[in-house]
């Protein structure tokens, strides 16, 4: 009776999901191109989670500035969550007292008063050293620090505060609904992953605006401090700014071969997926004022995602060609009519987001759709 509730649970949400599906979407490519890669053992994970068994599946996300905002992240969290169990919120940053875009469903606040080496990943030079999250907020005096996730099932009963001088971890008996925690003058914070002592699935994301796969590389010992996560899956989306970059093909491609392989030594147990990027434009005048109201295809964007594909196909790692889905060439203009791509033509906004994350959503479970529980 509980693998019927189960599955039906799964086809109202693709349903659901299908239902608000424009025409444009190539639905008939939305799909994981699995590359050869076996997701047997994760399958099995996410089902002993669908089954209720006591057990956590941690994701970790990372990317550009089309994570930073966890629009999407947010939206594929609640919908996995609601299918194989909310363990908690996962990471939060401090990338409001870094000096830059929050996502809305968490508060971090010091100390009123407070004033910080504000740090972020493409913003140089650097004040402080950026740490795993790509962002540090070092404070000039002692504080105190607040982190309070706003969404139903996100209290903590336990944390890891994430700074300069390690990783410090707290645990509550009884699971509260914000936690502080003393910061010392000097002492960067980074982050916290936050999880509330249930079974289910944690999905954390780090994103950076204007981040390349490159830019990872920079922050010192990244790929191993990704091991803080204690990852199941690792999803790796990032390409636009690449496509906006004056990097070469070789480089671009070398940089995301070199930071998937150094992810791979240091998880060795985490399966990998890649996702390209959708078409996006460019504005005529880009880089300077005032800018023009005419634009172009940013037509690298599909070079890139080209490279992204091959990449997965050449290190055997599942891509979801989002170019595609998306409806391809000249998809933009149809996203841009539908108002779901912000007037910069470059990122989604939040409905844009959430039908994403909806596509995600479906390629994914047809390989982490639950099975047999052995």
């Amino acid at each position: 009776m509980k693998s019927l509730s189960i599955l039906l649970a799964a086809v109202a949400l693709s349903l659901s999901a299908s239902a608000q599906t424009p025409q444009y979407i190539n639905t008939g490519a939305n799909h994981l191109t699995m590359n050869g890669a076996d997701w047997s053992a994760l399958s099995a994970k996410m089902a002993r989670l669908a089954a209720g068994q006591d057990t956590v599946v941690r994701v970790l996300h990372i990317g550009d500035s089309h994570i930073q905002a966890e629009f999407v992240t947010n939206e594929l969290r609640r919908l996995l969550q609601q299918q194989y169990g909310n363990a908690g919120r996962g990471l939060v940053s401090p990338l409001r007292l870094a000096g830059t875009n929050q996502p809305h469903d968490y508060a971090i606040t010091a100390t009123p008063g407070t004033t910080f080496r504000q740090t972020r990943l493409l913003k140089h030079p650097w004040q402080a050293k950026p740490g795993l999250t790509g962002i540090a907020a070092e404070p000039k005096t002692d504080t105190r620090v607040t982190f309070t996730p706003k969404i139903a099932g996100h209290n903590i009963a336990s944390a890891k505060i994430l700074t300069a001088e390690g990783v410090k971890k707290l645990g509550f008996a009884t699971p509260v609904d914000s936690l502080t925690t003393d910061l010392q003058a000097g002492n960067a914070l980074y982050g916290a992953i936050l999880e509330n002592g249930k079974p289910g699935l944690v999905y954390s994301a780090i994103g950076n605006n204007g981040a390349t796969f490159n830019d990872y590389l920079l922050i010192d010992s990244f790929p191993a401090q990704t091991r803080i996560f204690q990852p199941a899956l690792i999803v790796l989306s990032m390409g636009t700014n690449e496509a906006f970059s004056h990097m070469t093909d070789k480089e671009i491609e070398g940089s995301a071969r070199t930071l998937i392989a150094l992810l791979r030594r240091f998880n060795p147990d985490a399966e990998m997926l890649l996702l390209a990027p959708m078409e996006c434009q460019k504005n005529r005048n880009h880089g300077y004022r005032p800018l023009s109201s005419e634009y172009d295809i940013l037509a690298r964007n599909a070079d890139v995602a080209d490279i992204i594909k091959r990449i997965g196909a050449d290190m055997h790692v599942p891509v979801w060609d989002f170019y595609t889905v998306a409806g391809g060439d000249g998809a933009s203009a149809h996203w841009l009519d539908d108002k779901l791509m912000n007037r910069d033509r470059i990122h989604l906004v939040k409905p844009g987001y959430e039908l994403e994350a909806r596509l995600l959503f479906d390629a994914l479970q047809e390989q982490l759709a639950p099975r047999s529980v052995k």
